[in-house]
């Protein structure tokens, strides 16, 4: 698998770039300023046929004629040329390449699927392996390198995504970023006119650095391959995917979006069944059970124990991880006791844990500590975890109430908040926050940069929770 031909274009030394010059209102001139940008510590070659130099960097008119050796190219060229630069990269010993042009076999009539057809006879011809055509890129955190027109991923070990559209890879960078999650690689397969969604399920099993994949599918060009991909993949670290070519209008836009020949929706989820990937309802439930996925340990039964500090969020996150299929069982006598000991009278202890008001906001990761190593739960979801915002209002009144706050909300935010987001790595039981505050908020901020999932409604967090057990009833 090290010899994976996804492997060098993932990683490469070196890059030839076909279709950037010195205008930056033309496609390939934005990806290669954006590629100098990502700090890629490999060796650049322009290669264009007038351009002396590009961007400050020396330029060639072909392949043939770059003086060093060349790992990966990246091809954003007219339609039309894009067979005869293939050739150029064969007799130049180059056999990887990442084709971003568009024009080909996506657009209905004979002329784009030709010259699609005329693409894999050449590369075949010079053992060249691509992705593409009509891509949009890709990103490699480890190798510094972003070929797409947008700004670098939320970088680290994390998730891997691969999809057949190539907006979902990179214009979701923001919205990862705004979730906490870390992004190890994207890849966006275009039309799959060589290597395909297959292909990076294979590629992505040995990739120490991606700990969760998630996957865009318009369509699933060889089942078996896919299948039997995914199920190595799988052993290794979970996988999630979304399928949109199960409606009428969904198939449609797949044909003429990257040439996808869908199914219907009950296929799909036969073959996402029997591949061992957890299917996705939408983009927003695709990224959130790919990053719970990817930070918290699974979830061995199905147990949830609620902890509050207010009784409407509690009752909400109760009431939706049963409707979802979860458990919120009473606790034990003895489990009740030993949390009356912490909390003030007016606290509830059956499960939802309903602390009620009190400013030690450390009993969270007391409770909670507690709650984990009793036995009783299997998974927990927290509510109660606020900024300074509420401060202010209280200033306007009592001046001195920043400072009487200060003593609880250092604590707080210097040790509660770090404490209970490393519960979940510390004891082996999966824990996540419901909370109206945005990923601004700064014990949100902290609680997701240490590992925790933090989601804006109780729906969110039970479907994250079934999530992490429908993956260990699927390993077991």
């Amino acid at each position: 698998m090290k010899d994976h031909p996804l492997r060098k274009i993932m990683h490469p030394r070196s890059l030839a770039f076909y279709g950037a010059s010195n205008n930056i209102l033309k496609m390939g001139s934005i990806l290669m300023a954006n590629l100098l940008a990502s700090d890629f510590q490999g060796s650049i070659y322009p290669v264009h046929l007038k351009e002396k130099q590009v961007m400050n960097l020396q330029a060639y008119p072909r392949a043939q004629e770059i003086p060093h050796p060349v790992d990966v190219a990246v091809l954003v060229l007219p339609t039309e040329v894009v067979p005869e630069a293939l050739e150029d990269l064969g007799q130049a010993g180059i056999q990887r390449a990442v084709i971003i042009s568009g024009g080909f076999g996506e657009i209905p009539g004979g002329e784009g699927g030709r010259l699609q057809k005329r693409l894999v006879e050449v590369a075949r011809e010079h053992g060249i392996r691509f992705i593409g055509p009509n891509c949009i890129g890709i990103f490699s955190h480890d190798a510094s390198l972003n070929t797409t027109p947008f700004g670098n991923a939320p970088g680290g070990k994390g998730i891997a995504f691969a999809s057949q559209s190539g907006a979902f890879t990179c214009q979701t960078y923001e919205l990862w970023r705004k979730l906490g999650a870390s992004i190890n690689q994207t890849i966006s397969v275009g039309n799959e006119a060589d290597l395909d969604l297959a292909d990076c399920l294979e590629y992505l099993v040995e990739e120490d650095n991606v700990t969760s994949v998630c996957l865009y599918i318009e369509s699933i060009r060889r089942p078996r391959q896919f299948i039997r991909a995914a199920r190595r993949l799988v052993e290794a670290k979970p996988v999630t995917a979304i399928y949109v070519g199960g409606t009428e209008a969904g198939a449609r836009a797949s044909l003429s979006h990257t040439a996808a020949i869908s199914g219907s929706e009950e296929l799909y989820d036969g073959i996402l069944r029997q591949a061992g990937i957890a299917k996705a309802k939408d983009v927003e439930e695709l990224f959130d059970i790919t990053w719970t996925l990817a930070t918290l340990p699974p979830m061995k039964g199905d147990r949830v124990a609620v902890i509050t500090n207010s009784g409407g969020p509690g009752a909400s996150m109760a009431y939706q991880c049963e409707k979802a299929g979860l458990r919120v069982p009473s606790f034990s006598a003895a489990l009740q006791d030993k949390l009356h000991s912490l909390l003030p009278p007016t606290a509830y202890c059956v499960n939802p844990v309903d602390i009620t008001y009190a400013l030690n906001l450390l009993l969270l990761r007391d409770i909670a500590q507690i709650i984990f190593e009793s036995g009783e739960a299997d998974a927990a979801l927290i509510y109660g975890f606020f900024g300074k915002e509420f401060v202010s209002n209280l200033a306007k009144v009592f001046p001195d109430a920043i400072e009487s706050f200060a003593g609880v909300q250092s604590d707080f935010f210097l040790t509660g908040v770090q404490e209970i987001a490393l519960l979940p790595k510390q004891l082996g039981m999966p824990a996540a926050v419901l909370s109206f505050s945005g990923p601004e908020s700064e014990p949100n901020r902290i609680i997701m940069r240490n590992g925790m999932p933090v989601f804006s409604s109780a729906r969110r967090c039970a479907r994250a929770l079934v999530a992490l057990r429908n993956r260990s009833r699927a390993m077991q």
